[in-house]
């Protein structure tokens, strides 16, 4: 039988170790990850990217890759109600990250504000 002295010292010599892998693990990770945005910055270094569970996404919520040099869409699209992966699709800085983009955004915003300001006009 063993104390519960013992089994302390067990305890705190697994959660060491544990911490140890774990720090390790999300090195790596974030060693990988700049890795994939620095080689997407090198071919558009105004493209925002965000990468979450190992996958890199732009700034419209697109699942992107670097093939062949060039930034390419991910997701899947729906044909004939039949979600297909599509590798033509490439990204391109003028028309998709253009001014129509950020004006449907701002009135996305400003129309989520109006809700709250109605709370507070005096009627």
């Amino acid at each position: 039988m063993r104390s519960s002295k013992d089994r302390t010292i067990q305890k705190k010599r697994v959660n060491k170790a544990n911490k140890i892998a774990k720090t390790e693990a999300s090195r790596k990770k974030r060693i990988a990850n700049k890795a994939k945005r620095e080689e997407i910055h090198a071919i558009d270094p105004n493209l925002k990217v965000f990468i979450m569970n190992e996958k890199t996404y732009d700034i419209h919520g697109t699942e992107i890759e670097v093939v062949d040099g060039k930034i390419k869409s991910v997701a899947p699209e729906l044909v004939n109600g039949i979600y297909e992966l599509t590798e033509e699709k490439t990204y391109n800085a003028e028309s998709d990250g253009g001014r129509a983009i950020d004006d449907q955004i701002e009135k996305e915003r400003i129309g989520a504000f109006d809700k709250l300001a109605d709370r507070f006009r005096k009627k």
